[in-house]
C-alpha cells in the first residue's frame, strides 16, 4: 500500500526525540539504550542518535549503561506553568478548597490516551495521598479523572477513544466491557459527577467534576477518598468542595488562560 507523504512541516527528528523524553516514567527512571529503542519502537542507531543529542542538550545524562533525564526538562514544563500563571491562578484555589475539604484537589487534562496532572494542593494533612506530581499520568479508563475527562468530549470523539485505548485492568473491580465503561461516562456527563469505585486502586474511590467543557481546553478536578464506610453524604460533601473549586478556577480565568 503507498504511505502517506511527509508533511514538510514536520521535523521526523524532532519527534523522535521527543519520543526518547516521553519513554521515561515513574516506573522507568533510567533505561538501557537498547530498552529505549524497543520503548520508542526505533531502531538501535535512530535511538542513540537522538538520545546522545539530548545528551548533549542536556536533557539526558548517562550512568553507565543507563540514561536518564536530568532536571533540565523542567524547564518547559516550568514555562507553561508560570506562562499561565499556576502558582497565583491555579495553587491558591486548590489549597484553599482542598483544606475546607480535608482531602488533596488535583487538576488534570486528557493527554492522548492518558490523564496528564497538571496542579494538586499541597495540603500536608490530606488523609490519602500517592504523592503524585505535576506531570504524571494516569489511566483514562478506569479512573474518575479520565472519565470525567472523556465526559467533556462530543459524543462521537468520546465513542472512538474508548474503544482505542488499551483497556487494562488494574484491580478486580475493573469495569472489563467497554460498553460499561461507554455508559459510566454518557452518566458523568449528564450529571456533571464522576465516581470509580476501586478501579485504579482498590479501596480507594475517586470523584471528578469538570472545570471546562469540549469547547475549551479539557480540565477536571477530582479527589480520592477510602471507599470503606464511604456515605453519600460525604460523597455529596466532596463533590461540593470540587464544585466550588471548579467554579473558582473558571472565576481565576484558568480556562482563558490554557
Amino acid at each position: 500500500m503507498p504511505t502517506q507523504p511527509q508533511d514538510r512541516s514536520v521535523s521526523a527528528s524532532f519527534a523522535k526525540g521527543l519520543a526518547i523524553l516521553e519513554a521515561f516514567d515513574a516506573d522507568t527512571p533510567a533505561m538501557t539504550l537498547a530498552e529505549l529503542a524497543r520503548r520508542t519502537a526505533q531502531d538501535r542507531a535512530t535511538a542513540r542518535r537522538g538520545a546522545m543529542t539530548l545528551v548533549q542538550a542536556g536533557y539526558l545524562r548517562q550512568n553507565g549503561r543507563l540514561l536518564e533525564l536530568t532536571p533540565k526538562v523542567l524547564v518547559p514544563a516550568g514555562a507553561f506553568l508560570q506562562g499561565n500563571r499556576f502558582g497565583r491562578l491555579v495553587q491558591p484555589v486548590l489549597n484553599h478548597h482542598a483544606k475546607q475539604l480535608g482531602a488533596e484537589i488535583t487538576l488534570a487534562t486528557l493527554d492522548g490516551h492518558s490523564v496528564l496532572l497538571l496542579a494538586q494542593s499541597t495540603t500536608s494533612d490530606a488523609p490519602i495521598s500517592y504523592g503524585f506530581t505535576a506531570g504524571s499520568r494516569l489511566p483514562v479508563l478506569h479512573t474518575s479523572l479520565g472519565r470525567m475527562l472523556l465526559a467533556t468530549l462530543p459524543q462521537n470523539a468520546r465513542s472512538e477513544l474508548i474503544q482505542r485505548i488499551p483497556l487494562t485492568l488494574h484491580t478486580p473491580q475493573s469495569l472489563p466491557d467497554p460498553q460499561q465503561i461507554s455508559d459510566q461516562v454518557t452518566h458523568a456527563a449528564e450529571t456533571g459527577l464522576c465516581l470509580s469505585d476501586g478501579e485504579f486502586e482498590a479501596g480507594i474511590t475517586g470523584i471528578a467534576v469538570p472545570v471546562t467543557g469540549s469547547d475549551a481546553f479539557p480540565l477536571v478536578v477530582g479527589s480520592s477518598t477510602a471507599s470503606l464506610g464511604l456515605s453519600r453524604e460525604r460523597i455529596d460533601q466532596i463533590a461540593a468542595h470540587l464544585s466550588l473549586a471548579a467554579a473558582g478556577l473558571q472565576q481565576a480565568g484558568i480556562a482563558r488562560t490554557t
